[in-house]
């Protein structure tokens, strides 16, 4: 029997599931409070990559306007894609903001009008939202946050940028590399504290080189306004004072409007419990992506939503594996990592990219790729790489960990000659 799928959200993850399910058979409604893109399309993830991308093109020269006016153009032709795609699969998107009356019912509000939805099968996809503490918090003016990058179309001379995570790291790189003196506040967890130590470190040691100032070990507490910008006051009472200050503290699920209690779920700090398939306690009722907790990741998201998406159209697909997920930093040199790298029996062998033609043909910044994996059986467990295109070198070991392959498996393979694929291979040899 065709199954009936309603999904909450049009960001990565709902998109994903939606795909999925309808080309699974199923009837799918797909229910967005914005444009198809959701905030990672409109405010967040795709404004910030526009930027990355422009700066590592066309740096030193540029210019901010024409960068914010393609963000815009790059916004509503992805939207419209989408659009595209989802109306081809019978795909009914509706607009609107949806809670739960009960497990089996949405109410579904659209300016002033008001219509209820049922369902065999719900699929959560509401994404995240950020977090700031009551004492910093932007303003849009001089205290910003990623989702104001869509509209700065002109730049300060200097940056303090809070938060050392994936966000936080991209965007001290990004002013960095359009020429703003950057300072950087990194607490007591260090930069990138969910990434493998070597990696952190050496992207930290690259920016500090490129003129990047750290403050390490330290908590941003409030800021100021001075009559210059604004002043970034920590917690042991050092000031540091710029034009600008970029808040990139973290992100929570965003739940709490849809009223989930009312649907038999019970949430643990915004977070429900999910399975393999993203099933909660109420089986029919899934979530993906980041209403699922960290590590809040695009295409972590989209792989969690594409195994929702067939099993709640009544297919048998393989549950969702988090050890398989490729999380990046989109500096340069990118920082990349899959799996995990250290516990109980795990070896690790690291070779530089230098140990491939490829390499040679780089810029010459410290670059490598390791490779972890069991000892006793020699099944690979996940990889770490810094470098260009860092997270396209860990490919072939997503698929090693999809596959359950060994070191030998992987060191049978030779990738095309020269590129930086050949660097999972070449470790598996090593290893």
């Amino acid at each position: 029997m065709r199954k009936n799928i309603v999904i909450i959200g049009g960001g990565p993850a709902g998109l994903e599931a939606a795909r999925a399910a309808a080309k699974a058979g199923a009837q799918v409604t797909l229910v967005s409070n914005e444009g198809l893109g959701g905030r990672a399309g409109w405010h967040s993830l795709l404004p910030s990559k526009v930027w990355l991308t422009a700066v590592d093109t066309h740096t030193p020269h540029a210019d901010p306007a024409a960068i914010v006016a393609q963000i815009k153009v790059v916004k509503q032709s992805w939207s419209e894609q989408q659009a595209v795609e989802l109306a081809a699969l019978g795909v009914n998107v509706a607009q609107g903001t949806a809670v739960f009356a009960d497990p089996h019912t949405l109410t579904l509000t659209h300016e002033d009008s008001q219509q209820t939805l049922t369902a065999d099968a719900f699929i959560v996809a509401s994404g995240s939202v950020p977090v700031f503490p009551p004492t910093m918090k932007p303003n849009g003016k001089n205290i910003l946050a990623p989702r104001f990058a869509s509209a700065l179309d002109s730049l300060p001379d200097s940056v303090v940028v809070v938060g050392a995570g994936v966000t936080g790291a991209e965007f001290v790189y990004l002013f960095n590399r359009l020429g703003l003196a950057v300072t950087w506040i990194i607490d007591q967890f260090g930069v990138l504290p969910t990434f493998d130590a070597d990696a952190a470190q050496a992207l930290k040691e690259t920016l500090a080189r490129r003129g990047v100032t750290l403050v390490e070990g330290h908590m941003a507490d409030h800021i100021d306004q001075t009559e210059a910008g604004v002043e970034v006051v920590t917690t042991s009472n050092g000031r540091y004072p710029a034009a600008l200050a970029f808040l990139a503290i973290g992100r929570k699920p965003d739940t709490a409007n849809l009223n989930l209690e009312a649907a038999g779920l019970s949430l643990d700090r915004g977070v429900a419990a999910v399975d393999g398939y993203g099933r909660s306690a109420q089986p029919h009722i899934y979530l993906v992506g980041d209403v699922t907790g960290a590590p809040m990741i695009a295409n972590r998201g989209m792989a969690q939503a594409r195994v929702a998406g067939l099993h709640a159209a009544g297919l048998d697909p393989a549950p969702f594996r988090d050890d398989a997920v490729i999380a990046a930093v989109y500096s340069e040199p990118q920082v990349a990592q899959i799996g995990r790298l250290t516990g109980a029996g795990v070896r690790t062998v690291q070779t530089p990219y230098t140990a491939t033609l490829k390499g040679h043909l780089l810029p010459p910044e410290a670059a490598f790729l390791k490779l972890a994996y069991e000892e006793e059986n020699g099944r690979i467990l996940g990889a770490t790489a810094v470098g260009p295109h860092a997270a396209d070198a860990l490919a072939p070991v997503a698929v090693a960990l999809q596959a359950n392959l060994t070191v030998g498996d992987l060191a049978a393979l030779y990738g095309a000659h020269p590129t930086v694929s050949e660097l999972a291979f070449l470790a598996a040899r090593l290893a």
